[in-house]
């Protein structure tokens, strides 16, 4: 395999910060596409629109929440854990 020990864990690592960024990201553009799209097809600019980009926003922060919340607990129970394989 490429990546070993704490070459793994590094990538691991990033990859799960990464994730944080992409979840307000994505969830904010999807309340705002589906408002945009709910006051285009029902003639209500521009309710729809910040209320599901609120939403979007909400739902961003609460993933990203969650998201933190499993990183700690993951470094919690890695703490708690002894070493077994040393490299």
């Amino acid at each position: 395999m490429i990546f070993k020990g704490k070459d793994k864990d590094l990538w691991g690592a990033l990859g799960k910060a990464s994730l944080v960024g992409i979840h307000l990201v994505t969830s904010t553009f999807v309340g705002l596409v589906i408002g945009y799209f709910l006051d285009k097809w029902l003639g209500t600019a521009p309710w729809f629109l910040l209320c599901f980009l609120i939403f979007g926003i909400a739902a961003g922060f609460k993933n990203m929440f969650l998201e933190v919340k499993k990183i700690q607990n993951e470094e919690k129970r890695r703490e708690k854990k002894p070493d077994e394989q040393k490299d």
